[in-house]
């Protein structure tokens, strides 16, 4: 088994022990104990998904949102078989929550699966409370470049000239679906974190991205394209204090 084919396996590994019988997944996973690489990237990975079910789980659906879809159907829709109503009623919960979760969807229409994955993966991430979980923590902006460089993951080779003066929490290098990304937080004066995600455009498909800044969620966010990568600004501060530090 190759490296690569390793990844793809351990990409749909469960945690808790629910795959301890796949014995292709036991041989995957003999090869990260025995390769540094490989067991550096699933390391990765699990603290990745980690933050990713630990953010899901604190969403609660609206109170009284299961009564409200019940109703609405009580008189609009004829008898049927209780199991099928029971059915039918899951789909629509489920799909009215995600509208209520996805209130941007317009935006990234036109865009690929692949670049609403990120985004939405992104922002999970950052959003950890009381801080992302960073590899390094340090003031400097040249020490996390330095670090990102040295973990061969992309970074802005030249941040706007205010931002090159600001002081930085730290710095990240993670995996995202196979492809290397880096996490730049910086100390906002207002005492809130700017954090700059970068990975390479072609990454996350043909992104649709929408113009200029948005709101989602309580966050703003902006992307740019940079010499071939995708810049994913985000913060709770407003953005009209973020502009004068990301615009160039």
């Amino acid at each position: 088994m190759t490296r690569e084919q390793a990844k793809e396996y351990l990409s749909a590994f469960r945690a808790h022990g629910a795959d301890e019988a796949d014995p292709t997944l036991q041989q995957a996973l003999e090869l990260a104990r025995s390769d540094s690489e490989l067991g550096s990237w699933l390391a990765q990975q699990r603290e990745f998904d980690k933050i990713l079910i630990e953010k899901f789980a604190s969403i609660s659906p609206p109170e009284g949102l299961k009564e409200t879809i019940l109703e609405s159907l009580n008189g609009t829709v004829r008898p049927i078989q209780s199991w099928r109503m029971g059915w039918f009623a899951l789909a629509a919960t489920v799909v009215l929550a995600a509208l209520l979760l996805s209130h941007k969807v317009d935006l990234f229409r036109g865009s690929s699966q692949k670049f609403r994955s990120f985004r939405s993966d992104a922002l999970a991430m950052v959003s950890v409370k009381p801080a992302p979980i960073l590899d390094l923590e340090t003031p400097s902006l040249g020490t996390t470049q330095a670090f990102i460089a040295a973990h061969d993951a992309p970074r802005l080779q030249q941040f706007p000239p205010k931002l090159q003066a600001m002081a930085t929490a730290g710095c990240r290098v993670f995996v995202w679906r196979q492809h290397p990304a880096s996490l730049t937080c910086f100390h906002l004066p207002s005492g809130k974190f700017l954090h700059a995600v970068v990975i390479r455009a072609d990454a996350v498909g043909n992104p649709d991205l929408p113009s200029g800044p948005y709101s989602e969620n309580g966050w703003h966010v902006m992307f740019q394209k940079k010499a071939g990568l995708l810049v994913m600004w985000a913060t709770q501060a407003p953005m009209e204090e973020v502009k004068q530090f990301i615009e160039t």
